[in-house]
């Protein structure tokens, strides 16, 4: 029995190259001559896994209620260590689940657009509310986000099955913009019709090209 080393499929019959990815394929040792080991996993190594995102949720707390200590005690009366909170947990986020987990990159795509684009709205509310935030920028957050999934859905055509649920999510979220312009949050047409334009493109370039398996996905994702 041969396999392929990229797509791991065993071929059972005298070809040389896979059918999947046209590249050559290697025999298969029996698994009856092979002796497995349990994958060992030192401790050490475990613990400084974990050290960072402790130390940054330690950080984070420290800053936090610090801050809260700091405003009780001097202006009780305007309570400003509210504005610490929001950029300190889009921190955490960046750092905790971003950088250093192993989350999937889909995932990390997604909470980086609502955690940033809550951060900013966060941020636009307690400054005057002009807006930009999500007449700009959470628009076109949105649609770079679609474009970077959709990019590596295409790279990674091995893995189209992976970021059915990822391409999806911002493929509702892309709806969100025009959502927020008829519920009176956003002023700004053109930014939210164009990014709910751009993810109903999306739907329709990912029904076109992709492959029957990735379709039938998108297709009982969405119910058709």
């Amino acid at each position: 029995m041969k396999q392929c080393k990229d797509c791991q499929v065993m071929i059972e019959d005298n070809s040389v190259k896979c059918p999947l990815c046209f590249k050559s394929v290697v025999e298969k040792r029996s698994t009856s001559d092979c002796t497995f080991y349990p994958v060992g996993h030192r401790p050490e190594a475990m613990a400084a896994g974990r050290l960072f995102p402790n130390i940054n949720l330690f950080v984070s707390v420290l800053i936090i209620s610090t801050c809260l200590l700091i405003n009780i005690l001097t202006t009780p009366n305007h309570l400003w260590f509210i504005y610490v909170i929001a950029p300190v947990l889009y921190l955490l986020l960046l750092f905790n689940h971003t950088l250093l987990s192993k989350s999937h990159v889909g995932s990390k795509i997604i909470l980086q657009v609502l955690g940033l684009s809550s951060l900013l709205f966060f941020l636009d509310y307690n400054t005057g509310f002009e807006r930009w935030s999500v007449n700009i920028v959470h628009p076109f957050l949105v649609i770079g986000a679609t474009l970077l999934i959709t990019v590596i859905i295409i790279v990674q055509r091995m893995r189209w099955r992976d970021y059915v649920g990822y391409i999806t999510t911002m493929i509702l979220l892309g709806f969100m913009p025009l959502a927020l312009y008829l519920t009176g949050i956003s002023s700004s047409l053109w930014a939210s019709a164009g990014a709910a334009l751009y993810a109903l493109l999306t739907l329709i370039g990912m029904f076109l090209f992709s492959d029957q398996s990735f379709k039938n996905d998108l297709k009982r994702r969405f119910h058709f």
